[in-house]
Parts: C-alpha cells; structure tokens; sequence
C-alpha cells in the first residue's frame, strides 16, 4: 500500500512518520482492499497562542465506485492527533467491510438458495433415545393419529410394559407387544 505523508508543520519527527506508517499498513493487512492512504499534518494556532495539530487521513479502497473513507481529528500533539484519526479510519474500514460482507450474504428475492446435497445414508442405523411415559392404548390412538409418525412406543398404563404402535400403510393401526423370553 502506498502512503504519502504532508508535513505542514514546523517539523514533524521519524517516530510520528514510521507510527503512521506501521499502522496504516496493518490496515491494509486487515482489509486487503486498501490501495493508498495520503496523511496530513497541519498545525493550527490559535489567538491564545495555543497550538493544536490537525491530522487528515483520506484512505481510497479498490471498488466498483472508488470508496473513500475520510478522518479529520485534532490534538495537543501530532501523535495524539494521528492515533484519533486512526481509531476513525479504523471503525470506518471495519464497517465498509462488514457491510460488503452481508451485502454478499443477503439472499435477494431473484436468488434461489442452493438445494442442500443428498446425503447418503450410512450402513449403521440412527439410534434413537426415547424417554417412555405411561399412557392408556386410547391416549396413543389419538396421539398417533395427530402425528405425523408412523410409530409410537409408550408404556401400558395397565400392565407397565412397553407397547409399540404402528400406523400400517392402509391407514390401519397395529400394537406390537415385545415378549422378552
């Protein structure tokens, strides 16, 4: 990434230059869109003889209409005056960025999801747990018949064993009554 520095200043020090440097391009390495960044430095003095810097950050991202994130801070120095511009520029990139991301994730009313794949089936059997409560052969009738299962295993209210009810395929009902030998 290119970075042009404007010193407008009495004289800005190396440190100030390489810290603008060093972090503008973790920038870059953050958001791989960044293609150069032109950093200015004024320095502003007021009636009260007070000076205040002004840092100016204007970032330009590679895109379909050029973007261009701008910051505009003050400070006591230039170094407190560049970190501020930076933390702009910073919230700037993380939500031009977040913004094309669900812009790329939005399904659109034209867009028709994929179909999920067909998975193949696996050669061992899904197993279930099944926690069994006590019901009367009436109460599983009508809950059978509410479902859209074919099968309900219950335990009998009257004899405390396990039934097994299945709708057959011509709409009949069957309970089976597993005999342990």
């Amino acid at each position: 990434m290119k970075v042009v520095l404007h010193d407008r200043t009495n004289g800005l020090g190396q440190e100030v230059r390489d810290t603008a440097q060093r972090k503008l391009d973790r920038l870059a390495r953050h958001f791989g869109k960044v293609v150069d960044a032109e950093v200015e430095f004024l320095e502003e003095r007021k009636q009260s003889d007070l000076t205040t810097f002004v840092c100016r950050i204007v970032v330009h991202l590679d895109g379909r209409r050029a973007p261009v994130l701008y910051a505009h801070e003050r400070g006591a120095d230039p170094q407190s005056a560049l970190d501020l511009a930076l933390d702009k520029i910073d919230r700037q990139v993380i939500a031009f960025k977040e913004k094309v991301t669900h812009r790329r994730q939005a399904v659109s009313a034209v867009r028709v999801p994929p179909a999920p794949a067909a998975t193949s089936r696996p050669d061992e059997p899904e197993r279930l747990r099944l926690k069994l409560r006590p019901m009367s052969e009436s109460e599983a009738v009508s809950e059978l018949q509410a479902d859209t299962q074919p099968v309900i295993v219950y335990l009998d209210e009257d004899t405390g064993e396990i039934q097994i009810m299945v709708r057959r395929a011509d709409g009949s009902l069957a309970v089976i009554q597993p005999i342990v030998p």
